[in-house]
């Protein structure tokens, strides 16, 4: 079985499509775990949400799906959901046939995911604290060390000092693809998202194989810069 990670989908269920046929990859035979923020702001979340079901995929919370399991509770109470930008709504529309099954999802998901060879974040760790000392908000969103508003800056992984581990994560787009080996050329560190719904890529790796492999996005990432928000 081989292990897949794949960075920020943000509803591009065509790229998750095509690259999942770029890597061969087969439900019951390769581990799919994604780095979360995989529905909102895109253009098909209910497309994702069954590639993700088809291969059993494991994810980690994100940002956004920390906010849109927030909406998906306030409907099952029958309250009105707090919806900040359109894109937001557009996702609860798209989800609705499935809310109860995704909201059932969401509730379980982990803020980390720690195996024998790899720790799998959305956003990062403290670098100060480790794994154990990070809060909920710095899995979810930490960006720049030491932390400061808006995305400019030095990020946490320049201060990350690596373990024996892999640590994968997501969330940085600003940021792009982060690879960074031990002198042997292993990998410690890897960031993979590559801003997909702005334009770029969707961005893979394959564990055992030691190979990153990309597609390139369909979406025009200016629509989305100006249309929603983050």
């Amino acid at each position: 079985m081989r292990t897949v990670f794949i960075g920020d989908l943000h509803g591009c269920a065509a790229e998750l499509a095509e690259l999942l046929a770029a890597l061969d990859c087969r439900p019951g035979r390769d581990h799919l775990l994604l780095t979360g923020d995989a529905f909102n702001r895109g253009p098909d979340p209910l497309q994702v949400w069954e590639h993700i079901q088809e291969h059993h995929a494991a994810m980690v919370m994100g940002n956004h799906e920390a906010r849109l399991l927030r909406q998906l509770q306030a409907l099952r109470t029958g309250q009105p959901p707090k919806v900040k930008h359109p894109d937001q709504q557009y996702t609860l529309d798209q989800l609705a046939p499935v809310a109860g099954e995704v909201c059932g999802w969401l509730e379980d998901l982990p803020l980390f995911i720690e195996t024998v060879d790899f720790v799998l974040v959305h956003a990062g760790i403290n670098p100060e604290r480790g794994l154990a000392g990070t809060t909920r908000d710095e899995f979810l969103a930490i960006r720049t060390w030491p932390p400061e508003e808006g995305i400019a800056g030095p990020r946490w992984h320049d201060y990350y000092q690596p373990g024996d581990k892999l640590l994968v994560f997501g969330h940085d787009a600003p940021g792009g693809l982060v690879v960074k080996r031990r002198p042997d050329r292993r990998p410690y560190l890897l960031g993979l998202d590559t801003g997909c719904i702005y334009g770029g890529q969707l961005s893979a790796y394959v564990l055992e194989e030691d190979r990153l492999v990309q597609v390139q996005s369909r979406q025009d990432g200016a629509l989305w810069l100006a249309d929603n928000g983050a």
